[in-house]
């Protein structure tokens, strides 16, 4: 039997971002095979494992940890211009599987041309850009938004809205939405961990993805919020 590919998932790391908009990449480590291959777990669960990188990927490069709130310290890996996470050029094929894009402090967020080109050029290709709070404001610098139903954090989706007027934000009453390749979560912070239980559900769907959405105890809320 031919082995399943391996995903290559890369966390783009701008500013001080938030531990907590950080969390939801674990909800997938614990769907990888390097985790469940270390738990006591059935082997009919353990067959559903998906093969998996994760990289953490910032601006300058893995000379230094980069700085998250609470006093956290990430190991990077890469920088947005070394080959095993750059973007492809045009036809090529693509170095990430999924992007996912932790919340920055939106007025100290200062984009760059370089910054841009590597999420648009990452979403052109056709990898899934998965956006967690305030990292759907990355996502509009880089014109992704355009044309798309998106969502962001409930207070500032009307400074969004005015901010990024080409894509379609009335999506207050949930708390993730998916339009194509791009997926984005408005809310708290914590609602980043539903949406990307939903999206495991719907790329990996299954027993094994199931009982680690349960052991993480996520994603039980509805897409909606019971009142605006």
């Amino acid at each position: 039997m031919a082995s399943n590919p391996t995903t290559r998932i890369g966390v783009l790391l701008l500013d001080a971002v938030q531990v907590l908009d950080v969390s939801p990449i674990d909800i997938f480590g614990m769907l990888s095979q390097s985790y469940l291959s270390t738990t006591p777990f059935p082997a009919s669960l353990k067959a559903g494992a998906v093969p998996m990188e994760i990289l953490y990927i910032n601006q300058a490069g893995p000379d230094a940890l980069h700085q998250c709130t609470a006093s956290l310290g990430l190991r990077v890996d890469a920088s947005i211009t070394d080959k095993i996470c750059a973007p492809p050029e045009e036809g090529g094929e693509k170095t990430l599987d999924i992007l996912l894009i932790p919340g920055p402090d939106p007025w100290a967020y200062k984009p760059t041309d370089a910054l841009n080109g590597f999420i648009k050029g990452h979403f052109g290709s056709g990898t899934d850009v998965l956006t967690i709070c305030t990292g759907v404001y990355p996502a509009g610098h880089a014109g992704i938004l355009n044309g798309r139903n998106v969502t962001g954090p409930r207070p500032l989706v009307p400074e969004l809205s005015k901010k990024f007027p080409e894509a379609a934000w009335g999506n207050e009453d949930k708390r993730w939405v998916s339009d194509g390749n791009l997926w984005s979560s408005e809310g708290g912070v914590t609602n980043g961990q539903d949406m990307v239980a939903a999206y495991i559900r719907q790329k990996w769907p299954g027993a094994t993805a199931e009982a680690m959405i349960a052991m993480a105890e996520v994603g039980e809320r509805s897409q909606y919020y019971e009142s605006p």
